[in-house]
């Protein structure tokens, strides 16, 4: 007597309808690990810029002139634009203080939109243009508005 081994058809397609069912349960799961990404390197963003702006006041203090409504101090290697003793809110003072090219669309990291007294800063999303960057996901970094008013660093990631 031969005896046959093997999966029956009805034993495979349940096999494969549990696999199913599993596959879109977990996607879910593991879809939005892009905007998780996007979110965790905009905390860095965050983070650099609250110990930039820190660091910055501090050596404005030293100096004697975080009083000041404008001024130069020197990071080491640049000499940096600072109003009220924090770094000036323009995308060029902000290159020099957190070493990231913040003005190029279809290139590198990040894209910084500079407004009167404030840059805000997005994860590069590939070729989009300058008016593409309008999701809720970035860094605001906000100029000190006078002595009592220290900058601020405000992180949305609702949209991430």
């Amino acid at each position: 007597m031969r005896r046959n081994s093997g999966f029956t058809l009805v034993e495979l397609i349940v096999v494969i309808v549990i696999l199913g069912i599993l596959a879109v349960t977990a996607a879910p799961k593991f879809m939005n690990l892009q905007g998780d990404a996007k979110a965790a390197s905009l905390k860095g963003v965050q983070a650099a810029l609250n110990s930039a702006k820190s660091l910055t006041y501090g050596k404005a203090l030293v100096k004697g002139i975080e009083k000041s409504a404008t001024g130069t101090i020197n990071n080491g290697t640049d000499d940096l634009d600072i109003v009220y003793g924090y770094p000036k809110a323009d995308i060029a003072t902000l290159k020099k203080v957190l070493d990231l090219d913040l003005t190029s669309t279809d290139t590198g990291d990040y894209f910084g939109k500079e407004e009167t007294g404030k840059v805000t800063i997005y994860v590069h999303s590939g070729s989009a243009t300058a008016t593409d960057y309008t999701e809720e996901c970035f860094v605001v970094y906000e100029q000190a508005t006078d002595a009592t008013n220290a900058a601020k660093v405000t992180l949305t990631t609702t949209g991430c």
